[in-house]
């Protein structure tokens, strides 16, 4: 059994590519940025955090899997934006640039108790936007719940000129490095 410390409706529909038993757990970690520390370092240990702070099932076995996904631009984190002026503002700030998609993650064997944590970098360069085209977007989607104000599966072919790395990573869930550190715990 894997059981997935999130809330996140994307990260619950790609874990079902998997093909295998999950259940959706609660964490009571809060995320944190320290911003001397490397992009990697903050999304693995947040990614343990929330893996620490699941709150299981008693007699639970398996496997806790944590995941902190955000953006990395210009030497900034980018969250969730906190208003959709402010979304607007992170679309405009990325349009026609490249910015990094970092996913830490982290797997706790509940038999064993072995840990493993790792990360994925995904390279996404967007198209120039306008307006007319975010109002199109965000037509489309809430940009409020996700970082960077983006789902890169509800784009339309509007946002996305290249992408360099894991499509799930930026969706929030990178499934091929997932799918390597399940197979390193069993």
């Amino acid at each position: 059994m894997i059981y997935l410390a999130s809330q996140s409706p994307r990260r619950a529909e790609l874990i079902q590519e998997l093909n295998q038993p999950y259940q959706i757990v609660k964490s009571t970690f809060r995320e944190s940025f320290q911003h001397q520390a490397a992009p990697e370092d903050n999304g693995m240990r947040n990614a343990w955090g929330k893996a620490k702070r699941a709150h299981l099932p008693t007699q639970s076995s398996g496997i806790v899997l944590g995941c902190d996904t955000f953006l990395y631009f210009q030497g900034q984190h980018i969250g969730k934006p906190k208003n959709l002026t402010h979304a607007r503002r992170m679309l405009h700030s990325l349009a026609g640039q490249s910015h990094w998609v970092y996913s830490g993650l982290c797997l706790i064997d509940l038999d064993t108790g072995i840990v493993r944590k790792s990360f994925a970098r995904t390279q996404v360069t967007f198209k120039p936007l306008t307006d007319a085209i975010i109002d199109r977007l965000f037509q489309a989607y809430d940009p409020l719940d996700k970082s960077g104000s983006y789902a890169v599966q509800q784009e339309q072919g509007l946002l996305i000129a290249g992408m360099d790395g894991s499509a799930s990573n930026v969706m929030g869930l990178p499934l091929e490095l997932l799918k390597k550190e399940l197979a390193r715990l069993t």
